[in-house]
C-alpha cells in the first residue's frame, strides 16, 4: 500500500497546539510509531529477508530487528531523515513548524526554533521537505480557471514586459479554480517557465489544465495557440482596452501572486535563487491548497507521508554539484 493510500487519522485524534504537539510526540517511540504506519503502510512490518512481520524497536540506533531473523531494518532509510542523527522528535518538529505557519519558515528562524548546530542543515532539511511535497501526484485543475504570469526578482529598468531566459528575473506561471461567479477559488498550480512563448505555455496548461475546462487569461497572443491544441476553452480579456487593471479583471491569480510575493519577500529575505524556485513554489502551492484544512495535524500527516515516500536528495544533489566531490566554488 503507498503511503498516499492509507487513510489519515481523524483531525480531533491529532494535536492541535505545539504543545499539544509535543506532548503527544514527547519521546522516540511515539515518533516511530507514526513513521512505521507511513513507512509500511497498512501492512505493518514485513521483513524483506525472511517475512515476518513481527519486530522489536531499537531506539538508540533507530532500527526494527525481526523477531524471526533477527536482521535489522533501519527506521529512517529512504526517508528524508535517511542518514541523520538527530533524534526523531525534532525532525517532527521540524515538519510541524513546517507546515503550521501560512507564511512558512526561514531556515535561520527553523536554525533557532530547534537549536540546530548549523545554517546549512536547517536549509538542507527545509529543502529536503520542499522536495518531498513537490513530489506529491497533483490532479488538474478543472472548470474555470484564471491563468496569467508574472516574474520574481523585480523589475529592471530597460526590460519592460514578459522577462527572457538570461535575465536576472524569473519568469512563473499561475494558474487557479475559480466558481462560475468567480467568488469563490480552488486549488493553485504554479510553475518557473523560460518565457512567455506558445511553447513553454503549452508545457504549463498541459501538465495543469484538464482538457474541457474553460481558461480566463489576458489577451497574450501566446496562449491561443495551447488553448486550441489542448481543448481548452479559451475567453481572453483584453486589458488594455478595459478600464479596469489586470488584478481586477483576474482577481484571483493575481492575488495568489501577491501572496507569493510576500513569502518570498519577507520570509526568505527575497534570498530565493532561481535553480532552487521550483521547490519555493511546490511548498506554497502545497501550503495554498491546504488553507481550508480543519488542523495542522492533517497537513502533518499529509508531510510525513510525503517524507516517506520520496528519494531523500543529498546536500551536493540540492547544492547543484555534479557529485559530492565537487568543491562549492565550482557550482554555477
Amino acid at each position: 500500500m503507498l503511503a498516499s493510500q492509507i487513510p489519515l487519522m481523524r483531525d480531533d485524534t491529532l494535536p492541535k497546539t505545539l504543545i499539544a504537539f509535543t506532548a503527544r510526540f514527547c519521546d522516540e517511540t511515539a515518533c516511530a510509531n507514526l513513521l512505521r504506519r507511513w513507512k509500511y503502510g497498512g501492512r505493518g512490518f514485513v521483513c524483506r529477508h525472511c517475512g515476518g512481520k513481527r519486530a522489536w524497536y531499537l531506539p538508540s540506533r533507530r532500527l526494527d530487528e525481526c523477531r524471526t531473523c533477527h536482521r535489522q531494518m533501519s527506521l529512517t532509510a529512504g526517508t528524508v531523515m535517511h542518514g541523520s542523527r538527530k533524534p526523531l522528535r525534532t525532525w517532527f518538529l521540524a515538519i510541524y513548524l513546517f507546515v503550521q505557519s501560512k507564511q512558512g519558515i526561514s531556515a535561520l528562524e527553523l536554525k533557532r526554533e530547534l537549536s540546530l548546530g548549523s545554517y546549512q542543515t536547517a536549509w538542507a532539511w527545509l529543502h529536503k521537505l520542499r522536495r518531498a511535497v513537490r513530489a506529491r501526484p497533483n490532479e488538474p485543475l478543472s472548470g474555470t480557471v484564471e491563468a496569467d504570469e508574472t516574474w520574481e526578482g523585480g523589475l529592471h529598468e530597460g526590460h519592460p514586459g514578459r522577462p527572457t531566459a538570461g535575465e536576472k528575473k524569473a519568469l512563473v506561471a499561475g494558474a487557479i479554480e475559480v466558481s462560475s461567479d468567480r467568488r469563490s477559488w480552488g486549488r493553485v498550480r504554479l510553475a518557473s517557465i523560460p518565457n512567455g512563448s506558445a511553447a513553454s505555455l503549452r508545457d504549463f496548461l498541459e501538465r495543469r489544465v484538464a482538457t474541457g475546462s474553460t481558461l480566463l487569461t489576458d489577451d497574450w497572443k501566446s496562449y491561443r495557440k495551447p488553448c486550441a491544441e489542448l481543448g481548452l476553452a479559451h475567453r481572453p480579456i483584453n486589458v488594455s482596452k478595459s478600464d479596469s487593471e489586470a488584478h481586477v479583471l483576474l482577481p484571483a491569480v493575481h492575488r495568489v501572486f501577491s501572496l507569493l510575493h510576500r513569502v518570498l519577500i519577507t520570509t526568505h529575505q527575497g534570498a530565493v535563487r532561481r535553480k532552487h524556485l521550483a521547490s519555493y513554489l511546490a511548498e506554497f502551492e502545497f501550503r495554498f491548497n491546504r488553507r481550508r484544512s480543519s488542523g495542522r495535524g492533517l497537513v502533518f500527516q499529509r508531510t510525513l507521508s510525503a517524507s516517506v515516500v520520496s528519494a531523500p536528495p543529498y546536500y551536493w544533489q540540492i547544492v547543484g554539484r555534479r557529485n559530492a566531490k565537487t568543491p562549492l566554488k565550482a557550482v554555477a
